[in-house]
Order: structure tokens, then sequence, then C-alpha cells
């Protein structure tokens, strides 16, 4: 278009959570407690209370996470390579320490992991094994403080059937982080997070908190189907979320194809470490964007003018940005951005450990938003969210995490009734969650 709107300035849609709402636990964490667990359903703030972790932090600590994408959006670096692991099951006893990998290792101080609920239990042990070993420390975690951050009842690890026997043969009670050996061996600081930011009506979180947990489902469900199974609210359209790629790209597809421009298409460029062909990427390396697309960021906006799942429609493209109006806000340009892969080093010289920029991924931080999977959608606050369970949910926690994106009752739809089925629980795991939760040390509820 050749008359660009002139940008409108509003501050983007953010969980309203305190400045000071996390200074008790950071407090804790400076106290030295060898191992903190952070654990917290949707819209919590974990995500908040790691952006305060990593500026509060010293120069000797490291962010990693389960996957590329999670690294991505952590900031941070996989803990596969990060330790050098193999990308198969692992017996901790085989583990064996690259000589580049062990000065770093050496000097480490403390160790966040993100979306622990996704690491297997035997990839925490092989933590534990490669941080004692290249220590010369027999202390759990080579006396390393680790900080695990998740929620187990949400998205689990993916772990076929023939690697779940493998991992009992490796003497496993199961394949969750808190079946790893070295946690039997180390006393737990326990951190729940109970206060909920993101939905401010009692009963709808009240609801959540019962298919989270497994309790008093049918009442749960009867209760969001009686607010929610109708056609979404007049004058907003809603994010689709369902289960899988399969359904999500035919809602894009027809969603794009119902758009008569020619659009353009988007290139994304990769420097250094970032494999375009096997990486996951945030952006496909191929985007197309139409006016009248509707989409969603990826990313947050350094002048807060949007957020990582801030929605709106395509109102003009050029060749190296579109032109957003944002649902309930006004129009934004957003131009390409890069994703930077990290790698931690020690540094000699500054005596601190530091974040390498590998490899660069640029791309504008757009994707098609008529529908979206769950499992993308784990993170992000919805005004609008609309649910198509299709078949139903396949995983555990997945009907959980799409419903709690929606901010209300008002802003949720459901495209048919929700199933007491849907709601798949690890029992372990909520036996195990609702242990950590009565007997924490410290309670944290905001």
């Amino acid at each position: 278009m050749s008359d660009h709107p002139t940008p409108t300035i509003r501050p983007a849609t953010r969980l309203a959570i305190p400045e000071d709402a996390f200074a008790g636990p950071l407090a804790l964490i400076d106290q030295g407690a060898p191992l903190v667990m952070v654990l917290g359903g949707a819209g919590t703030g974990k995500t908040t209370f790691l952006q305060a972790l990593r500026k509060r932090g010293g120069s000797k600590q490291a962010f990693l996470a389960p996957t590329g994408v999670a690294a991505l959006q952590l900031g941070g670096q996989t803990i596969h390579s990060f330790f050098g692991l193999p990308p198969r099951l692992i017996d901790p006893d085989q583990i064996k320490i690259r000589p580049q990998k062990r000065t770093l290792m050496k000097k480490l101080e403390r160790l966040v992991i993100d979306e622990v609920s996704m690491v297997r239990a035997d990839v925490l042990d092989a933590v534990d094994r490669s941080l004692r070993m290249a220590r010369n420390d027999p202390r759990p975690f080579g006396g390393v403080q680790v900080v695990l951050v998740g929620d187990f009842l949400q998205l689990p690890p993916v772990v076929p059937q023939a690697e779940r026997e493998i991992l009992i043969h490796l003497g496993y009670e199961g394949p969750f982080a808190f079946d790893a050996r070295v946690l039997r061996e180390v006393e737990i600081t326990r951190l729940p997070f109970i206060q909920v930011y993101r939905q401010t009506d009692d009963a709808f979180v009240g609801h959540l908190a019962d298919l989270r947990g497994g309790r008093q489902v049918g009442r749960a469900v009867d209760a969001i189907n009686a607010a929610s199974f109708r056609e979404h609210r007049a004058g907003s359209i809603p994010v689709v979320l369902a289960p899988t790629n399969m359904r999500v790209d035919a809602y894009n597809r027809r969603g794009l194809d119902g758009l008569t421009e020619a659009g353009r298409i988007y290139e994304g460029r990769s420097e250094g470490e970032f494999d375009l062909a096997n990486d996951r990427l945030p952006v496909p390396e191929l985007l197309v964007l139409k006016v009248g697309a509707r989409v969603m960021a990826v990313r947050n906006d350094p002048e807060r003018q949007w957020v990582n799942g801030s929605v709106g429609t395509v109102i003009g493209l050029t060749p190296n940005s579109a032109f957003v109006r944002l649902d309930g806000a006004g129009v934004v340009e957003i131009e390409r951005t890069s994703w930077e892969r990290i790698r931690y080093d020690w540094s000699e010289v500054t005596g601190k450990v530091e974040a390498k920029v590998v490899g660069t991924y640029t791309q504008i931080p757009l994707v098609p938003a008529w529908a979206v999977t769950v499992h993308k959608a784990q993170g992000l606050t919805l005004d609008d969210a609309r649910i198509d369970f299709d078949s139903g949910a396949f995983a555990a926690g997945q009907a959980y995490v799409a419903l709690s994106r929606a901010r209300s009752l008002e802003g949720l739809s459901l495209a048919r009734p929700l199933r007491a089925s849907d709601i798949r629980i690890d029992r372990r795991v909520a036996a195990f969650t609702a242990a950590f939760e009565a007997d924490a040390e410290f309670p944290f509820l905001g």
C-alpha cells in the first residue's frame, strides 16, 4: 500500500503483575538453596519471574530449555547443546564430558531450566552426572544451584512407548523430571506459584484449577460448557486452538485462500549455526502474508507496542514489514527481527559466563492466526480464543493449556461441548503436584 497509516503506540497487553511480586522467591534463591523448584499453573507469572531472575542474577548462570523453540523464546540454550548430550535416551552412567565443556561447567554457579515438564528424567540425571564429573564434586549437580521452572500438569515430555520401556529397564518409575534419581539425593526447596494473574474471574480460575488437578471435573466441564459452548462473541475474531497441525493448517489455509490479493512472500534468512533444513523455526522460512490476513506476533516488541501473542489483521505490506491493526488497539508496523542462537562460554578475560551469539534467524515475527496448535499456544494470553478439540485432546494437560489461554469466559468459545474425556490427567503427576503444593516450605501466594 502506498499511503501507510501512522502507527499508534499503545501499551501491549501483559499480565498485570506487581513489580515486587517475586521479591520473596528471588531472595530465597539468592540464599543459595541447592535445588529450587518453581511450579505453577497457567498465568501465574513464571515467564515474568524468569525475566526478573535473569536481570537479578550474577555472571555465572545459564538459562536452558528442553527444545530449540523454547530456548529461542527464553534467550538461552538447549539442554542437549549446553551439555553436549546425544539426541536419544541417555544412560547417565555412560556420560562423557567434552573437553571444551569442562571449563564452563566448572565455573557455573546457577543453572536455570525452563519448561521442566518437558524434560525427561534421564536428561536431568545426565545434567547431574555431567556437572559432578566436570567439577570433580560428588554433590548433586556438582554443587551448582539448579532452578527448575514449569508445570508438570501442562504438556509432558514426548516419550514413545518403546522408550518408556527402556526407561523402566534403566530403573525409572516414569519419564518425568521428578522421577530423576538425583532428586532423591537433594533437598528440594519448593516454590509453588498459586496466584493467577491471567484471569480475574474467580469462578473461571476455580474451574481451571479443578481441570488442571483433575478435581470435580464434571462440575467444571458443565460450567464451562454453559458459559462458552456458543458462537463467539460479536465484534471479535478469535484465535482457534486445535490439537493437531493438520487441523490448524486447514483453518489457516482456508483463511489465506479466501483473500483475493496476491500478497507477499517473506523469506527468512539464517547466519551462523542456524540450520534452516532441520531446526524448528519460530516463523516459517517462507512466510506468505496478505492484506486482511489474521496474524499473531511471536516476539515481544522492545518498545512494548505488542507482545508474544498479540493478534491482529494485516492492513498493509512493504518489502520488509507489515502494518497490523491489533485487536482492541491501534496500528503498528512490525519489521523483520532476528532470533539469536546462544551458546554459553566461559571468558577468562571477563571472568564471566558469557552468552555468545553463534547464529541468527531473521524473519518478520508473525504467523497466521486464524488458528494455532495448543502446543504453540503454551505461554500465550489471548483476549479471544475458540477451542476446537475435533476428535478430542490426545495428551495429558492439553485441554487445560488450551482453555487457560483465554483471559475470560466472555472471550472463550467452544466449537463443540467440552467432554470429561477431553480432560486427560496423569494421576502420578497430579499426586506429585498436589503434594508439592501442600508440603511447600515456602508457599508463594503472590
